[in-house]
């Protein structure tokens, strides 16, 4: 446990309650100087109190010990209310299949997004050998198959998305006219 990350989270979201450390630690039923020196990452709670901390703070014990998880979460949240508009017109007799689709497609495109990070940082390739006798070589990274793999999903989930969008009527004779 990275003390002074835990106690940074813990006092960005007791700020953002806008509570000082003395309103705080009462809420949370501990002394205000054991609670201070757990905030500056000089002290490690016990689980029994992080997990009472985290409670009052309205977050999770994970978000305490590793904002990663909530990250992804917030991300996915805002990337599923951008599909949600740019989808907004399936009917509504269709929605219940489009929710899932769209939830489905936003996750995916979050691991997609770090996955091509993961990708611009490392490269493609590694050199890879199964023994200490073997020469290396160069094979393709798995995060590139998955990559790959997630990439055609996405694909077919917004493809399924589009299908669902009723269909434009276009006047043949307009359409020959170029209009």
């Amino acid at each position: 446990m990275d003390r002074q990350n835990v106690g940074f989270r813990m006092k960005e979201k007791r700020k953002d309650k806008k509570l000082t450390q003395a309103d705080f630690s009462k809420l949370a039923g501990v002394s205000t100087n054991y609670y201070a020196s757990i905030e500056q990452g000089k002290n490690s709670p016990s689980l029994e109190l992080l997990t009472r901390i985290a409670e009052a703070l309205g977050v999770s014990v994970l978000y305490l010990l590793n904002d990663r998880i909530d990250d992804m979460e917030s991300r996915v949240e805002s990337e599923v209310e951008r599909l949600k508009k740019l989808f907004k017109n399936i009917p509504k007799d269709q929605l219940d299949v489009a929710e899932g689709l769209i939830i489905q497609a936003a996750r995916l495109r979050i691991l997609l997004d770090d996955n091509w990070k993961d990708i611009l940082e490392n490269g493609e390739y590694e050199k890879f050998s199964q023994s200490e006798n073997q020469v290396p070589y160069d094979r393709k990274r798995p995060i590139v198959e998955n990559y790959d793999n997630r990439d055609k999903t996405y694909q077919a989930i917004i493809k399924q998305l589009t299908d669902l969008l009723p269909q434009q009527k276009v006047d043949r004779k307009s359409k020959l006219l170029g209009r």
